[in-house]
């Protein structure tokens, strides 16, 4: 079925230091009903990595008809967004979290210096006429710009954009009920995109997993039904350019047993099998086939693995 989207094309400011950042923010369908989101991150700027990157475009056109409301967007020194790439990713961290903030307050802010409220009155004009928006609605300011309510959401990060999304803890937005695609998750060269950060990077990653797999261990203990558990699934080709496949394969399996050690540690114990079964139902892995790290006519691979992965998650808590 052929689902009508919206796209708004606008610069929303960084909650760090009011930089302003390029966004295109989609709504799908007629009206504001609630619905699931994807935030798409996109690789390392300083390497040409922006918002309009290969992998990015096939996920959007695969998935941004099954969402309510999808956004792209330029991190500092990407496209024509302002600031220059930090040496750690913290300030990138910011920027993504800026994006988060307004999907939990449905409220998109366009950055005031590039946007005037005549700006603001023909967009709300637009939303009206699209049904987004009720035709008595007297909202004309640049930071209250309706979204729709986020029922689910899935943080799809290429690259540096994985080490970015992976960087976020679901904990902090659990009115958005997070999940990570982590497509060429940069393992092997952290240390080039964050320095000293690399191993709180990992550390992080390894917290969501861990933490993920214990509230589904007690759930299965308990037999309840829990509260969202946030899923991961890693993306990667076996001929990627940065981390082998067998870096890979070591890595994953040093986490699998990380998780599995953290659910051991619990109290009351969680029987093997249980811990087992927690840890694989937070944890998924697609490998790709002689693909490279830029996926280049591979695009749609990608793209068949999150959508078959993420959309039998929306129907759970």
């Amino acid at each position: 079925m052929l689902v009508e989207t919206f796209e708004v094309s606008c610069f929303v400011p960084s909650r760090l230091d009011g930089r302003a950042l390029e966004a295109v923010v989609a709504l799908a369908g007629r009206g504001a009903q609630a619905g699931p989101a994807v935030v798409y991150i996109h690789p390392y700027p300083p390497l040409g990595g922006q918002l309009r990157n290969n992998v990015a475009l096939e996920l959007a056109a695969r998935l941004d008809r099954r969402v309510t409301v999808s956004v792209t967007f330029n991190l500092r020194g990407a496209g024509r967004s302002e600031g220059r790439t930090s040496w750690t990713g913290a300030s990138e961290q910011e920027d993504l979290r800026s994006v988060l903030d307004m999907l939990a307050a449905a409220r998109l802010q366009l950055h005031p210096r590039f946007h005037t409220s005549a700006d603001c009155k023909s967009l709300l004009a637009q939303m009206r006429a699209r049904g987004f928006l009720s035709p008595d609605s007297n909202v004309d300011q640049l930071d209250a710009v309706p979204l729709p309510q986020v029922t689910h959401t899935l943080l799809c990060g290429y690259s540096y954009g994985a080490m970015l999304a992976a960087s976020i803890a679901s904990a902090d937005y659990p009115q958005l009920k997070i999940d990570y695609a982590l497509v060429s998750y940069p393992c092997s060269v952290l240390w080039a995109l964050a320095l000293q950060r690399r191993g709180w990077y990992l550390q992080r990653l390894a917290a969501t997993v861990c933490d993920a797999a214990a509230a589904y261990a007690v759930a299965l203990a308990t037999n309840s039904v829990p509260a969202h558990v946030p899923r991961m699934l890693f993306v990667a080709g076996t001929a990627d350019n940065f981390t082998s496949i067998a870096a890979y394969d070591r890595w994953w399996i040093q986490l699998h047993a990380k998780a599995l050690q953290a659910l051991q540690a619990l109290q009351p114990p969680v029987a093997a099998d249980v811990a087992d079964r927690a840890v694989s139902h937070v944890l998924a892995i697609a490998r790709i086939t002689n693909a490279d790290h830029g996926w280049l006519r591979r695009e749609s691979e990608v793209a068949d693995a999150v959508v078959s992965w993420w959309t039998p998650l929306q129907s759970m808590p």
